[in-house]
């Protein structure tokens, strides 16, 4: 199941009632996109799942604002969205205090290499802007009003994000030389 699919009327009418087994029928519905979506962006499986919970709840606590529910997909995968970059800002707020330097911050890249380490070795934001942009669809728009930014902004960390991913690939030896991004 992807985020390209509402739900129907009386799906939502439960769901603004509250109704435990709507909101149960619709998890199962959309869990695994929303596993996906949040496993990638945050590359921890910890925190996708507290992204995940969080994003249901705030999902079902506030279905009476949507209006329109062959938009619950795309509206569920803003709210996900959402949760991850709150909690990546919670956790780098709280790494910052302990660390002081966000070199501290960057994991060592082993020898091999592929894709999936590579994609776990970037920057949270620049990770979540090639996932949103290059996976899932988004538009540099709808990116740069998801992160508070300009569109600029979303063509300047896509681009920095797949320039690294390619040299990694690349050359996994230059990989293990840290990099600093700009926030």
């Amino acid at each position: 199941m992807s985020f390209s699919n509402g739900i129907d009327e009386l799906s939502l009418a439960a769901l603004k009632r509250a109704c435990r087994g709507t909101q149960e029928r619709i998890y199962r519905r959309y869990a695994t996109a929303a596993w996906t979506l949040a496993v990638r962006l945050c590359g921890c499986e910890a925190q996708a799942w507290d992204a995940v919970q969080a994003g249901f709840l705030r999902a079902f606590e506030r279905a009476g604002q949507l209006r329109q529910p062959e938009r619950f997909g795309p509206w569920l995968r803003r709210i996900i969205v959402n949760q991850v970059m709150d909690l990546n800002r919670q956790r780098f707020e709280s790494v910052d205090s302990l660390a002081g330097e966000p070199e501290a911050m960057e994991p060592a890249l082993s020898e091999a290499i592929d894709l999936e380490r590579a994609l776990a070795q970037l920057d949270v934001v620049d990770r979540t802007v090639l996932w949103l942009h290059d996976v899932e669809g988004l538009t540099h728009g709808e990116i740069a009003e998801l992160a508070g930014h300009s569109m600029s902004w979303s063509k300047t960390r896509l681009s920095r994000a797949r320039a690294r991913i390619q040299r990694w690939l690349e050359a996994p030896d230059a990989a293990s030389t840290p990099t600093v991004s700009l926030p």
